[in-house]
């Protein structure tokens, strides 16, 4: 984890757009992430918010705009290499190996940092073997942050829906990001399961990461670990503010509800 220098952002987006075939589907977005908060980003379904992930993470060049991470323009660069320097991100859809157990899933989520030469496979000196202990040490490590040193042993596939969520953040925790993005981590979950979810996740800012911005239909969830939220509608950046602020805005309320209903 390493922190910008200075009072810059962590992450800066600048008027992000993005047009498929004539269909705007993000116009003029901008917005931050400071380290050491958590952002949540919110908006009706279809308001644009995988988009706006897609372009932050590389799976899409913006038509539009640019993306700074850590004072440097990321703008058109892959995927792997923008996780490469910190901002890791989830997915929508699972992606553990239900075979393998917890551990083992934390442990492959290490790849990054665990490259080496051909020869050094075959022929381990010290320093693989170092980086080994190193990789198993920090697995273990971020299993007992994740709440599943219980579970350590077990193959993914006996875990509830709840345990499989926070081996997720457990696999992209072992990319050692310094902004980490979740979207709609908290889908299938109970209110039990969530509000459990969602006291892990509060307890990962300033300890195992720089900054988490969270893409969540839960509101519940999103309002109780968010410092600040910033909603979309329609592909537009609608509002911005503290939980609070954004729970008594009327034009938040009428993109959810509608008009009338609001």
């Amino acid at each position: 984890m390493s922190a910008p220098t200075g009072t810059s952002p962590l992450l800066r987006a600048d008027t992000l757009c993005m047009n498929f075939g004539g269909i705007m589907a993000v116009k003029d977005f901008s917005f931050h992430i400071d380290a050491g908060e958590t952002v949540g980003l919110i908006g009706p379904n279809g308001a644009g918010k995988t988009t706006c992930f897609n372009m932050l993470t590389g799976f899409y060049s913006p038509s539009n705009g640019r993306v700074l991470f850590k004072g440097q323009d990321i703008t058109n660069r892959k995927p792997h290499a923008i996780a490469r320097l910190g901002l890791v991100r989830s997915f929508q859809k699972t992606n553990v190996m239900k075979r393998l157990t917890v551990f083992e899933n934390v442990l492959t989520g290490h790849y990054m940092a665990g490259r080496q030469s051909l020869l050094a496979t075959f022929f381990p000196g010290e320093k693989v073997r170092r980086a080994e202990r190193e990789a198993r040490e920090s697995a273990a490590e971020i299993v007992e942050t994740m709440g599943l040193s219980h579970r350590m042993n077990a193959p993914a596939n006996l875990l509830s829906c709840g345990e499989l969520r926070l081996l997720e953040v457990a696999v992209a925790l072992a990319a050692k990001p310094s902004l980490l993005m979740l979207d709609e981590p908290a889908a299938g979950l109970n209110s039990h399961e969530a509000t459990t979810f969602g006291a892990v996740l509060k307890t990962l800012v300033g300890r195992s990461i720089d900054a988490l911005l969270i893409v969540e239909h839960n509101m519940e969830l999103v309002m109780s670990v968010s410092d600040r939220i910033v909603v979309l509608n329609f592909g537009r950046k609608l509002a911005e503010g503290k939980p609070g602020e954004i729970l008594e805005n009327r034009e938040v309320a009428e993109a959810y509800l509608g008009k009338a209903a609001a």
